[in-house]
């Protein structure tokens, strides 16, 4: 029979169960800490990160959709057409270039002949169809007259005809809408013209037809960079690209009708002034509150709320974290409220709207400061710090935020900057990265003129071929 224990052998026990207790404790904590940066990380895709949609994972791509559908309106809107509407279908043509006769020879009734029977009408079918290309060559010849004052003078050619031999704009153009517009590498674009024209181009030719393009460009980016400077409110934001082993990155200007894209060895301030269009800007400038924006004191400012939105979803993970569920609730509320303000033709929310938003975005962010105090006896696991300094900007920034609110001409988020540079990743995964940082510049220019003219409804392969002609389309006077 063990021997009855003491009083002090009770304490010492005691304190021993508890410093375990307070050991494991710490060790539970610890690994709920653990947890959730686990979490967060096997969570991650376009909805709470900068990760892109492709990323996604074919579960939260479902998620994302059954989101979607839980916050959008009820709607009676059925399926396919609407009743009313014009439809999108190959349609017929009134004036066909070919017409085909074809007459039947025997009765599908008794078999007799049909050569001398009464016309009942006729059955019409169109088929479209492109001729099969062949290069039109067009011969300049330049004469020579002689003056009685013994000079000779020589006609001069139009501008692209340079050699005895030359390909004209039309296939130029053709080449750089393959190469710039829907990215196809140098090798493969020389075997496309061949295939589609039968024009035998070589890579180095196509290289060189970028740069000539780049170079037709000046006047064209000169004139976008002042209608930018001149603009009320534009969208800025940046993304990286490859240059050998090193690193590029993309800077974006735009408004809904102008793009200009800036390539730089940097991602900082210099890349931005040399670009041009910030320094001295006084209009509203949209981003996602990278530091280097906020040293453009002359603008206003206002965040993109679709970063934020991707923020509050990130650190949503962290036990707790109901103010960010709410401020992401309460920022697309908001946004309904300002789309059906607008749609009614006003410039502005109630003031009883204004008051209510207010106290609710304050309430909100004071929540916020209570959920992410540092915890006792340990550092910020680093969701609580990304959930702590996401409070203070919201704290902090909420004229920024909140800007579309009180201005309606300010969007809601950049996604319109997003999209300008999208084509720039999209170019990465088909061709590959560049071997210079020219080739990066010059893809900024000639994706520059692309994106303007589309945003003007313009025809790409027209305003391709009017820069190869010397003429390069240039915005009208109102498109800032």
């Amino acid at each position: 029979m063990p021997p009855t224990p003491t009083y002090d052998d009770v304490v010492a026990e005691n304190a021993s169960l508890r410093q375990q207790n307070t050991a494991l404790q710490a060790q539970v904590e610890a690994l709920r800490s653990d947890v959730a940066v686990l979490k967060r990380l096997i969570g991650r895709d376009s909805s709470n990160s900068s990760m892109p949609p492709s990323g996604d994972t074919p579960a939260s791509r479902r998620k994302a959709a059954k989101d979607r559908k839980q916050r959008a309106t009820p709607s009676q809107r059925k399926p396919g057409k609407q009743a009313g509407t014009d439809g999108n279908h190959l349609a017929r043509t009134a004036d066909p270039d070919v017409v085909v006769d074809h007459e039947p020879d025997w009765c599908q009734g008794c078999g007799s002949g049909l050569h001398d029977a009464a016309d009942a009408g006729v059955v019409v079918r169109q088929v479209f169809d492109i001729p099969i290309p062949v290069p039109v060559v067009t011969e300049h010849r330049a004469h020579r007259r002689r003056c009685g004052c013994g000079a000779t003078t020589t006609a001069p050619f139009p501008d692209g005809v340079t050699a005895p031999a030359v390909y004209g704009p039309r296939v130029r153009a053709a080449a750089l809408y393959l190469m710039a517009r829907q990215h196809v590498p140098f090798e493969r674009c020389a075997e496309a013209v061949g295939d589609l024209f039968a024009l035998n181009v070589s890579t180095g030719w196509l290289d060189g037809l970028y740069t000539e393009a780049a170079g037709r460009l000046d006047p064209f980016l000169v004139e976008v960079a002042d209608r930018l400077r001149d603009a009320g409110v534009i969208g800025v934001d940046e993304t990286s690209d490859r240059v050998g082993l090193g690193t590029c990155w993309f800077h974006v200007a735009r408004t809904d009708l102008l793009t200009l894209l800036h390539a730089s060895n940097t991602r900082g301030q210099t890349a931005v002034t040399d670009a041009g269009i910030l320094p001295g800007y006084e209009g509203t400038i949209i981003h996602d509150r990278l530091a280097m924006y906020w040293n453009y004191t002359d603008a206003g400012h206002g965040l993109c709320n679709a970063h934020l939105l991707r923020n509050l979803a990130d650190v949503g993970v962290v036990w707790n974290q109901t103010w960010a569920t709410a401020m992401a609730d309460l920022l697309r509320e908001t946004k309904k409220l300002v789309d059906t303000a607008r749609d009614q033709g006003r410039t502005q929310l109630t003031r009883a709207q204004t008051r209510d938003l207010n106290n609710r975005y304050r309430a909100i962010v004071a929540d916020g400061h209570t959920t992410t105090i540092k915890p006792e006896h340990r550092e910020r696991n680093p969701i609580e710090r990304d959930a702590h300094n996401l409070v203070k900007a919201f704290d902090t920034y909420q004229t920024e935020i909140l800007a579309f609110t009180t201005d309606f001409t300010i969007p809601f988020d950049n996604n319109g900057a997003e999209r300008d540079l999208r084509m720039v990743k999209l170019h990465r995964k088909i061709s590959g990265c560049f071997r210079s940082l020219h080739g990066a510049e010059r893809l900024a220019a000639v994706r520059s003129y692309i994106s303007t003219t589309q945003k003007h409804g313009h025809d790409t392969l027209d305003a391709l071929t009017a820069l190869f002609n010397g003429q390069p389309w240039i915005p009208p006077p109102t498109g800032t």
